[in-house]
C-alpha cells in the first residue's frame, strides 16, 4: 500500500514533535522558541540537539542529523518509512488513507532479514517439540520452566548439526546472504564453507518493541560447548547495547507501572514474569550501558537492579550505582542472599518473600555512599577522601539543581559538617570542571573523522608556514574548531605574536608553557599528508556555515525569516569563496 503526499503531510502536521521525542526518553528543555537536549543519535555531554516545534523539525549541531517526525522514527526506532507513517497516524488517531491499487514500497534488505529471523525463530520453536530438541526440552523441565512461559517467550532448540538451520531455511527460499546478514550462519576460515552459528542450544528469541525477532540468545546443552551463553553477532537488526530482553513481553505492565526490574539472565526474566513481575528485563549478553538507560527513560521512572550477594555482585552493584547517579530516575539496588539468583530465590522462597526482598531496596545514591565510606577511616579526612571519589560521578549530573541536591544529600549521609561541605565542595568541583573543560594538552591526535583531520592538517600547516598566520588570525576564530583539544590549542597559539611563527621554534615553549609545548610537538612530529590547505579551511567553514544556517532555520517563524536566512547564507558563501582565493594566492607565492 501507499499513502498520498497530502495524507503524509497531515500526519506529520498532527504530530507534536517535542512530545514524540520526549516520549522516547529524551529530555528536552525550552530554549527560546525551540527546545534543546542531548542528541539521541551520538554520544555527547553538552546539548546540541535542537527541536523547532512550530516547523516540526529537529537538527543536531554535533552530528548534523536532522528531519521531521517520520525521519526521527526511521532513525531512532529503525522503522521503515511506511511503518513510521502508520505509527504517527495511529498516535494521532487519524484513519489510514491508502492510495487505491498501490503496493507498499519497502526496504527489501530489511524485509528479507526480518523474514529470515522470523522463520528461524519458528523453526527453532518447532524443533523443540521433536527428538532433535530433546536435550533443550529436558533442560527446561529440570529448570521448571512451565509450558505457558516457553510459549510466551517462544523458546526453541537448535539442531546439533553444522547446517541444520541453514538447510531448513534455504528450503523456505531464504538466500545465504540473508542468513549471513542476520548472523544465523558463519563462514569457516579453513574450508570457506557456511555453518550454523547456533548448534545444539536452547534458543531465546530476542524481540524488539514491535515484537519482531531481531536476534537470539543461546545456551549450550553440552558442558564442552563454550561459551555457555552465545548471542547473535551485531547486525543492522541487533545491537546488544540497545536491546532489553523481556521488554516486549512485559510492555503492557511496564507502561502501567513505569518501572523496570533489571536482572542478569534470560531465565531470571522468565521466572519473574511467571510470578507476576512482568516488568523484569535483562541486558543481552552485556553490562548495562548508557544506551540501555535511554530505553529506560522512555518507559520507566523507577529502576530496581538485582545483584548476587557475592563479591562480583557487590562490585557490579557499585559500578551500576555510579552509572545511574547522573540520570533523573528513582534508582534502587537489591542484593540477593549469597548463592542465589532471582530464578533460584523465587523457586526456593516464592513470590511473597521476593516482594519482601524488593521492599528492602536501597536507593542507588545511599548504596554508593555506603560502599564508598567503607573504604576509608571514620574521620573527617576519611570522609573527604570518599567525597573526592564520588565527585566525578556527581559532576556528570547535568541539571545544576539536581547536582547540588545530590551533593548536599551525600554530605548529610557522610556526616560532613555544613561549613566544610560548602567550602571544600565548591573548591573541588570547580577544580574538577576547570580541568575537564580547559585541558589543552593533546595526548594523541584525533583521527576518527574528516572534521578532526581537516582541523589537524590546518594547524600543522600553520606551524610550518608562518606567512599564513596574519591572515588566519583575521579569518578563523577558535570557536570554529569542533575538536575541543584543537579549539583550546588554537586559542593558545593566537596569544603568540605573528613574529613567533616566521621561524617557529617550539623549544622556546618548553619552559614557558609545557602543555602547549607537548601539543605542538605532537603535531609537528606527525607526518603531514599531501593536502590542500585552502580546501581544509573551506570544509571547516562550510560545516560551521551549515550549522549556523540550520540554527537560523530553527529560529525562523515565518517565510520571510526563512528567506532572510537563505539570503544570509548566500552572502556568507560568497565571502567563503573570496577567503579561499586569498589563501590559495598566498600559497602559490
Amino acid at each position: 500500500m501507499q499513502f498520498s503526499k497530502g495524507f503524509i503531510r497531515q500526519v506529520v502536521e498532527a504530530t507534536n514533535l517535542v512530545d514524540l521525542i520526549s516520549e522516547h526518553g529524551i529530555t528536552l528543555k525550552r530554549a527560546g522558541t525551540n527546545y534543546k537536549g542531548l542528541c539521541p543519535f551520538h554520544a555527547e555531554k553538552t546539548p546540541s540537539f535542537n527541536v523547532n516545534p512550530l516547523r516540526g523539525f529537529f537538527h543536531c549541531f554535533g552530528c548534523s542529523t536532522s528531519g521531521d517526525a517520520i525521519k526521527f522514527l526511521t532513525q531512532y526506532d529503525r522503522l521503515s518509512f511506511m511503518e513510521a507513517v502508520e505509527e504517527l497516524a495511529k498516535r494521532a488517531s487519524i484513519p489510514l488513507e491508502i492510495v487505491a491499487g498501490s503496493s507498499r514500497p519497502t526496504n527489501p534488505d530489511e524485509d528479507r532479514g526480518l523474514r529470515c529471523l522470523r522463520e528461524a525463530a519458528s523453526f527453532y520453536r518447532e524443533n523443540l517439540a521433536v527428538d532433535e530438541g530433546a536435550s533443550a526440552k529436558e533442560y527446561l523441565r529440570e529448570r521448571m520452566v512451565p509450558e505457558n512461559m516457553q510459549e510466551h517467550f517462544q523458546l526453541g532448540g537448535s539442531p546439533d548439526e553444522w547446517q541444520g538451520a541453514m538447510n531448513r531455511l534455504q528450503q523456505k527460499k531464504i538466500a545465504v546472504p540473508d542468513l549471513l546478514s542476520t548472523g544465523l550462519i558463519k563462514v569457516s576460515e579453513k574450508s570457506g564453507r557456511h555453518y550454523d552459528t547456533f548448534r545444539g542450544r536452547l534458543m531465546f528469541p530476542i524481540r524488539d518493541t514491535r515484537g519482531r525477532c531481531i536476534g537470539f540468545g543461546a545456551r549450550s546443552m553440552k558442558p564442552e560447548d563454550k561459551p555457555k551463553y552465545l548471542n547473535s553477532p551485531e547486525t543492522s537488526y541487533y545491537q546488544k547495547s540497545q536491546v532489553l530482553y523481556g521488554l516486549f513481553e512485559g510492555l503492557s505492565s511496564i507502561r502501567k507501572l513505569r518501572r523496570l526490574i533489571f536482572v542478569e539472565g534470560y531465565l531470571d526474566v522468565i521466572r519473574l514474569h511467571e510470578n507476576g513481575f512482568e516488568d523484569a528485563v535483562a541486558p543481552c549478553g552485556t553490562a548495562l550501558t548508557q544506551d540501555h538507560l535511554k530505553i529506560v527513560r522512555r518507559y520507566a521512572d523507577t529502576v530496581i537492579l538485582l545483584f548476587d550477594g557475592d563479591t562480583a555482585g557487590k562490585n557490579a552493584a557499585l559500578k551500576h550505582a555510579n552509572l545511574l547517579l547522573p540520570h533523573a530516575l528513582e534508582s534502587f539496588i537489591v542484593t540477593l542472599p549469597e548463592g542465589d539468583d532471582p530464578d533460584t530465590f523465587l523457586l526456593k522462597h516464592g513470590k511473597a518473600r521476593f516482594e519482601e526482598l524488593l521492599e528492602q531496596k536501597v536507593p542507588a545514591l545511599d548504596y554508593l555512599v555506603q560502599q564508598t565510606i567503607k573504604k576509608y577511616p571514620d574521620s573527617i579526612q576519611g570522609r573527604m577522601q570518599g567525597l573526592e571519589e564520588l565527585l566525578p560521578a556527581l559532576n556528570e549530573i547535568n541539571d545544576p539543581k539536581r547536582r547540588q541536591l545530590s551533593l548536599l544529600a551525600i554530605g548529610e549521609r557522610m556526616k560532613i559538617p555544613a561549613e566544610i561541605l560548602a567550602r571544600e565542595l565548591k573548591r573541588k568541583t570547580n577544580k574538577y570542571l576547570s580541568n575537564k573543560d580547559n585541558n589543552a594538552t593533546l595526548q594523541r591526535l584525533p583521527t576518527s573523522s574528516k572534521v578532526s583531520q581537516d582541523e589537524q592538517w590546518l594547524l600543522q600547516s600553520l606551524l610550518r608556514k608562518g606567512k599564513l598566520w596574519p591572515l588566519v588570525r583575521e579569518h578563523l576564530d577558535p570557536q570554529e574548531f569542533q575538536t575541543p583539544q584543537f579549539h583550546q590549542l588554537y586559542a593558545k597559539l593566537l596569544q603568540l605574536p605573528d613574529a613567533a611563527f616566521q621561524a617557529f621554534d617550539p623549544l622556546k615553549l618548553e619552559l614557558s608553557d609545557p602543555e602547549l609545548f607537548q601539543s605542538v610537538m605532537l603535531l609537528l612530529t606527525e607526518e603531514i599528508p599531501s593536502h590542500d590547505f585552502g580546501l581544509s579551511l573551506r570544509r571547516i567553514k562550510e560545516r560551521n556555515l551549515d550549522n549556523n544556517f540550520q540554527q537560523w532555520l530553527l529560529n525562523s517563524t515565518s517565510n520571510e525569516d526563512r528567506a532572510q536566512a537563505g539570503l544570509k547564507r548566500r552572502k556568507e558563501e560568497e565571502k567563503l569563496k573570496n577567503i579561499k582565493q586569498i589563501f590559495d594566492n598566498i600559497l602559490t607565492l
